[in-house]
C-alpha cells in the first residue's frame, strides 16, 4: 500500500558548538572590544569628565552606517503565528531575497494569533511610510479601516492569503486546491490497490487530521479534501478530527480513530508537524506497512516534510507555495516601473510530491507561479 521509500541518503555538515570561558578582563585583551567598553563609558560620562574620543575613521564609518540604514526601502511582513514553521520558512526567504538587492530591508512582525495587535502593527507599519507592506492575516480580522488609511497613504499592501479580503493585492495557494491534491494521490493509491487485489470496486477507509478547530484554511483544505473523494464511492473518511499537530493531540485523535476502526488505509495530515508521531503510532500499532500517510507542507530542513518524505514517515506531501517569492517580485517591478499596475490576485497551485519527484523538488523547489 505505501508507496516505494527514497533509498538514497543525504549527508548534511556536522555542526559543531563551541563554548569557552572568558578572562577576567572584559575585552578579552582584543583592542577593538577594549575600544568599544570605553566608548560605552564615555558615553555614560558627562562631556566635561569623559576624556575620551573615539578615531574620527570609525565616526566617519558609523555616521555612514547610520545614513545608510535611514535612506533603505523599508518592506514590512506582518505574520498571524510567527513560530509557525511555514511561517518561519517564509519569513527566512524574504530576508535571503531582500539580501540579494541594495537598498532594501525587511521588518517582520509577529501577531502571535491576536487580530487586534495585527491591527496596530498595520497602522504602525503604514505610518513608516515603506515601500510595501505583505499582510498575512489572522483569521477573522477586519483590516477595512487600516487599508483605507494605507490607500490614502499611498502604500502598497500586498495580501498573502485569500483571507486578506480588501488588500488591493492578493497573493494565495487555494487552501481546496491542497486538500484536492491529497484527495488525488489517495484515489490514485487506493485504485492501485483495487488493481493488484483483482477488484473493480475502489475501496478504502481515511482518517483525516486537520488544523485548530477554528481555522478557516483548514476547513477549506477539509472541503477540497472531502470533495476529491466523492469521486470514488467506495472510500470512506471514517475520521475526521482536529489537532495542533503536536504530540499528544496528535496521539489522541490516532488512538481514537484506532479504537472505533482498527484498520484504515489512508491518513491525510494538514500539518506535517503531525507525521512524527503518526508514524510512530501507526508502526506500533503494526498498520504502518498498509498505511499510507500523506502530510502538507513540503518545507526542507530536518524536521520537516521534504525529510519526513525521505526518511519513510511520510509517503507523500503537498507542498505549499511559499508566497513572498512573487509578492517581492512584484515589490521590485513596481520600483522599477511606476505604471505598473499588478492584478488584484495571482494563485500558486500546490505541488503533490512523492518519492518519484521527492529529489527533483527538493532540488529545484519548482512552482508554477503566474506571470505578473
Amino acid at each position: 500500500m505505501r508507496l516505494p521509500l527514497l533509498r538514497t541518503c543525504l549527508f548534511a555538515p556536522l555542526l559543531l558548538l563551541l563554548s569557552a570561558c572568558g578572562p577576567e578582563d572584559p575585552s578579552g585583551g582584543d583592542p577593538f572590544l577594549q575600544h568599544q567598553n570605553d566608548r560605552r563609558q564615555a558615553e555614560n560620562a558627562s562631556a566635561t569628565q569623559a576624556g575620551f574620543m573615539p578615531p574620527p575613521e570609525l565616526v566617519q564609518s558609523m555616521s555612514k552606517a547610520a545614513d545608510e540604514a535611514k535612506n533603505l526601502a523599508e518592506i514590512v511582513l506582518l505574520q498571524p503565528q510567527g513560530t509557525q514553521a511555514f511561517q518561519q520558512y517564509q519569513r527566512g526567504l524574504l530576508h535571503l531575497l531582500a539580501s540579494r538587492q541594495s537598498g532594501l530591508k525587511i521588518t517582520s512582525e509577529d501577531a502571535k494569533g491576536s487580530g487586534s495587535s495585527q491591527i496596530a502593527q498595520l497602522v504602525a507599519a503604514v505610518k513608516r511610510k515603506p515601500a510595501a507592506i505583505l499582510l498575512d492575516p489572522v483569521d477573522g480580522t477586519d483590516f477595512s479601516a487600516a487599508l483605507a488609511d494605507a490607500a490614502g497613504a499611498g502604500v502598497r499592501v500586498i495580501g498573502l492569503s485569500a483571507r486578506a479580503e480588501g488588500c488591493p493585492v492578493v497573493i494565495h495557494c487555494d487552501p481546496a486546491a491542497i486538500g484536492a491534491a491529497a484527495a488525488r494521490l489517495a484515489l490514485e493509491a487506493l485504485q492501485r490497490k483495487a488493481q493488484d487485489e483483482g477488484r473493480s470496486e475502489v475501496t478504502g477507509r481515511v482518517v483525516q487530521l486537520r488544523g485548530p478547530e477554528t481555522s478557516r484554511e483548514s476547513d477549506a483544505i477539509t472541503t477540497g479534501f472531502e470533495t476529491g473523494l466523492h469521486a470514488q464511492p467506495g472510500v470512506i473518511l471514517v475520521h475526521d478530527a482536529p489537532t495542533d499537530g503536536t504530540r499528544l493531540p496528535t496521539f489522541f485523535r490516532l488512538a481514537e480513530a484506532f479504537n472505533i476502526q482498527k484498520q484504515f488505509d489512508v491518513i491525510y495530515l494538514h500539518d506535517d508537524a503531525a507525521a512524527t508521531e503518526t508514524a510512530r503510532f501507526t508502526t506500533e500499532h503494526k498498520i504502518r506497512e498498509t498505511t499510507l500517510i500523506i502530510g502538507t507542507g513540503g518545507l526542507p530542513g530536518p524536521t520537516n516534510g521534504m525529510e519526513l518524505l525521505r526518511l519513510g514517515e511520510i509517503d507523500a506531501d503537498i507542498a505549499r507555495p511559499p508566497l513572498v517569492d512573487l509578492a517581492f517580485s512584484l515589490v521590485l517591478k513596481q520600483r522599477a516601473e511606476p505604471s505598473f499596475v499588478p492584478k488584484e490576485r495571482y494563485t500558486i497551485p500546490p505541488v503533490a510530491v512523492t518519492p518519484k519527484n521527492h529529489a527533483e523538488f527538493s532540488r529545484t523547489r519548482a512552482f508554477e507561479l503566474p506571470a505578473l
